[in-house]
């Protein structure tokens, strides 16, 4: 395929033509929020970005606790105020802004007190406002993302701001986690504070602002669009864009697939088959003689180990497979992308971009993404780079896939980011799925302008698993270092696959994207847990009748089919009716696999109307299942009731009298 020769018309674009001349106001930090082109150019005015965080304090340096993983309830300092405790998360210096909130379980009343004042400024119950339940920060600024509840919105402040959370939740504030992101500004910045009052003016700006996160825009002054189509042969890279002058890649979308069919059932080593197929192929991009990009396609787009479609703002993949990117990548004299088949099987590849007009100045950064792999043990604990590099930039963005062979959480690491050399992280987390914005290590899928989790095979967080966050509003700016890393904390000792994506804008001379390892490329197959061989599986018997309690579907790897139907919480008397099918006639043994634990109940389980000679006991110590026969029961061909009964409980037990059934089987 010939290069494709783009020559740019350099017309300046009315939003480079000058600094910004305007104080920060929430109206200018809105207008920045969706803004994906002023990442490519210095702050004006500059800022750093910070974290206030509970993390937890017994983590001093690197020989001392670096790995504690009490990250709750730990405040600055608790202040009395009008008979009530305040417990203090942030206590910031202006000028500043307040860009991000979250938390994995908001309780209390939140107060904001700026600029020194006595008296709160903003109230809210801070689960609420966390949960899109206080206008105008509805979504997409605010909601609940896999258990993880969140808040993008600006909070400017002049001299400074101090965010509390009272007591009137009693003791869970004591476990409350939490993240405050918030800029500083330089001495001087002119910065208007934040009141209510400016929001009715505002609400058309909230509105359009909320719009462009939902859907974002097609790139403006568009210079010139190319499609096409080529063959990628092992071994033989291939130029699909080529650049000169000054301009930018604001869109670029590809869809790759195996130039061979391969069956629906194609092996998971297969190379036609599409996690290789994506996996194998790597992009490169040299902007003005550096190397900026250097990655698989499936890691650069959040695609590994298959189709997971989303939606987040700078990166998409839509359900026919097209992968997009829309961080703007600009250039001032020379620009190359190429694709690079580093498998066996041919690849049939489709790309298209749109190209903008682009004016590069002293002011204008590359964007930059690299890759990283490793294939490893999880103890000892450590920290695992994303990024280090020196020079110039800002932070934009990181990616992780994981290949997890246990249903056990992989993810108590917590992030840690040096800027300019500090001694300490000036952001250090409370855990891998707090700093991607969910939380509890949810399996649940989401998708948000500005984080995702696509892929979570399951059971549990068994499997593949990516998860991603941009940070567009929460940037973080660097003048000379920035090193990015997360602890690799998993809850058990196993060998994992942990992949890697930093996302960065860098001005020239900074550290090139490391080249990509041919021999990192390999996928691990993961296969799912089996259903034991006739089993009635518990998940998937019809809930006829519930007295009381919460029914759930739990994962374990261990069991049949990876999964168990979990009662809990109900109370002495309260009872669950559970239907299940009968094949024929005839007389049975019913046999059940039963989980056991320290919080299980003492139970009656009666079947088709007919009680077992006295009550089953679930308690253990430790937590595991026992194969336990109910005994002989006479059945009809159809359906079947078994009954679970609240009897009480072992001395010893928490009072929660929890039910876990992995299966039945039904013996002749």
């Amino acid at each position: 395929m010939k290069s494709t020769q783009i020559k740019t018309l350099g017309i300046v674009m009315g939003l480079l033509a000058a600094a910004q001349a305007f104080p920060v106001d929430v109206r200018s930090l809105l207008q920045e929020m969706p803004d994906l082109f002023r990442l490519t150019r210095r702050a004006s005015p500059s800022y750093t970005t910070s974290q206030a965080s509970s993390y937890d304090r017994a983590s001093k340096n690197p020989q001392t606790e670096w790995f504690a993983n009490n990250d709750w309830g730990q405040f600055l300092r608790v202040e009395e105020v009008g008979g009530r405790k305040e417990y203090v998360m942030a206590d910031l210096k202006g000028p500043g802004a307040v860009v991000r909130i979250w938390s994995a379980n908001p309780v209390g009343v939140v107060r904001f007190y700026f600029d020194g004042q006595s008296a709160p400024a903003f109230v809210a119950n801070l689960s609420d406002l966390l949960n899109g339940k206080v206008a105008p920060y509805g979504s997409p600024y605010s909601y609940m993302a896999a258990r993880g509840t969140n808040l993008y919105f600006p909070f400017p402040y002049a001299k400074s701001l101090k965010i509390t959370v009272d007591d009137s939740a009693g003791e869970n504030v004591k476990r409350l986690y939490y993240h405050v992101n918030y800029r500083t500004y330089p001495g001087g910045t002119q910065v208007k504070t934040f009141s209510r009052e400016q929001l009715g003016d505002l609400m058309a700006l909230i509105q359009q602002t909320a719009k462009r996160l939902r859907d974002p825009e097609p790139p403006a002054m568009i210079a010139r669009e190319q499609a096409g189509r080529t063959t990628l042969l092992p071994k033989q890279p291939v130029e699909i864009l080529r650049g000169s002058g000054n301009a930018a890649v604001a869109e670029l979308r590809i869809r790759l697939k195996s130039s061979q069919p391969a069956p629906e059932d194609v092996a998971w080593d297969d190379p036609r088959a599409l996690q290789q197929v994506t996996r194998h192929v790597r992009i490169v991009a040299e902007f003005d003689g550096e190397r900026c990009i250097d990655a698989p396609v499936a890691d650069f787009f959040g695609q590994v180990a298959g189709l997971a479609p989303f939606a987040t703002l700078p990166l998409e993949t839509t359900a026919d497979g097209w992968m997009v990117c829309r961080f703007m990548m600009p250039w001032g004299k020379s620009a190359s992308i190429r694709l690079e088949n580093l498998g066996t099987a041919i690849v049939a590849a489709e790309f298209d971009y749109k190209v903008a007009h682009y004016r590069w100045g002293s002011e204008s950064m590359h964007f930059r993404a690299q890759w990283t792999s490793d294939t490893t043990f999880t103890r000892p604990m450590r920290d695992m780079e994303f990024l280090k590099v020196q020079g110039e930039g800002r932070f934009v963005g990181a990616s992780l896939h994981i290949a997890n062979p246990v249903p056990t959480w992989w993810g108590e690491g917590d992030e840690k980011v040096f800027v300019d050399g500090e001694a300490f992280p000036s952001t250090f987390g409370t855990g891998t799925e707090d700093y991607f914005g969910y939380a509890w290590g949810s399996p649940q899928l989401f998708q948000e302008a500005f984080h995702a989790q696509p892929r979570c095979d399951g059971p549990g967080t068994q499997g593949h698993s990516t998860v991603m966050r941009f940070h567009v509003f929460d940037d973080i700016p660097y003048k000379k270092s920035i090193q990015f890393d997360i602890e690799l904390w998993h809850w058990a000792e196993v060998e994992v696959e942990y992949d890697r994506m930093a996302y960065w804008y860098a001005r020239p001379g900074g550290n090139q994207a490391r080249p990509t390892d041919p021999k990192q490329l390999s996928l691990v197959h993961i296969a799912k847990p089996e259903p034991v061989k006739g089993a009635l599986e518990g998940e998937s018997m019809k809930v006829i009748e519930r007295t009381g309690g919460v029914t759930e579907t739990q994962d374990f790897g261990d069991l049949s089919n990876g999964k168990q139907l979990w009662w809990r919480d109900g109370k002495v008397g309260d009872k669950l009716v559970l239907e299940f099918p009968v094949a024929e006639d005839g007389e049975y043994e019913v046999v059940g696999n039963f989980c056991i634990a320290s919080d299980y109940g003492r139970l009656w389980i009666t079947i088709e109307g007919q009680r077992i000679a006295q009550p089953m006991e679930f308690y253990s110590s430790g937590l595991s299942w026992q194969v336990r026969s109910l005994g002989r029961f006479k059945l009809k061909k159809g359906t079947a009731r078994l009954t679970i009964e609240v009897e009480g409980k072992h001395a010893s037990a928490v009072a929660r009298y929890m039910f876990g059934l992995d299966y039945l089987l039904l013996k002749k």
